[in-house]
């Protein structure tokens, strides 16, 4: 996505993703249209792209056909690097919620990263948005997408903003596999880990040597713990 087009993000050459397998991702509404995806963190922490931000957001959690989900909340406040959420090139916003989530089998935390991943990691990228590079075509259901980690000068050269060590350049270096639009906030999840959220990149999307940048994680894990205190438990974790 562009800055302009930022706010706006989906996955292309992806497929369904499985139903019971991302008890994590969360859809975002605002004026009771979704427009975003984020992350559960624990019972009363959701992380998303820091262009998502609104002045008051809907969460859906267990959600997998768009229209269906085991519980709704609302944010209470949100908060950003520096308290700056018009930042784009530090896209990362905490999101409390107005009450705690209960966790059953389709609402689970995701892990956060344990380490940086390294350049040729492969990674899966998913959400609800548009599944056409050039056209907006959104589907009901959350689409996924194994891309890799890319060295970020790929994506240096593609692009006129700085792409700092804050960022992941990821993709496919010869196009076809993508984020785009409807997908921000969503995650790029390695090894099981959540290392990157939806942030930028081209349109349309896609394009061979313009993969899409996504929010370093483990470069704010300090930043996320002091704000959202406990992390998750393994049970917390686990399916069962």
């Amino acid at each position: 996505m562009s800055y302009a087009s930022a706010s706006q993000n989906r996955i292309i050459g992806g497929q369904e993703c499985p139903e019971n397998a991302h008890p994590w991702l969360v859809l975002l509404y605002k004026s009771q249209k979704p427009y975003c995806s984020g992350l559960l963190l624990n019972h009363n922490w959701v992380i998303t792209a820091a262009h998502c931000y609104s002045s008051e957001i809907e969460m859906r959690f267990g959600v997998h056909l768009k229209n269906a989900y085991q519980q709704l909340r609302v944010s209470v406040d949100m908060k950003c690097p520096n308290d700056n959420c018009s930042c784009f090139t530090e896209d990362i916003m905490l999101i409390q919620l107005n009450s705690p989530v209960d966790y059953t089998e389709r609402i689970r935390p995701i892990p956060l990263p344990t380490s940086c991943a390294s350049e040729g990691t492969t990674c899966t990228v998913m959400g609800w948005g548009t599944t056409s590079a050039s056209e907006e075509t959104y589907p009901d259901v959350p689409y996924c997408v194994d891309i890799e980690i890319l060295n970020n000068q790929v994506c240096q050269a593609a692009y006129p903003w700085e792409v700092t060590d804050y960022m992941y350049c990821a993709g496919v270096l010869e196009g076809g596999k993508d984020s785009c639009k409807g997908d921000s906030g969503g995650p790029l999840v390695c090894n099981g880990e959540l290392q990157g959220i939806v942030s930028l990149g081209g349109f349309p999307c896609a394009v061979r040597l313009e993969p899409g940048i996504y929010t370093k994680v483990y470069k704010y894990l300090d930043w996320i713990q002091s704000i959202i205190g406990e992390s998750p438990t393994e049970s917390d974790l686990s399916e069962g």
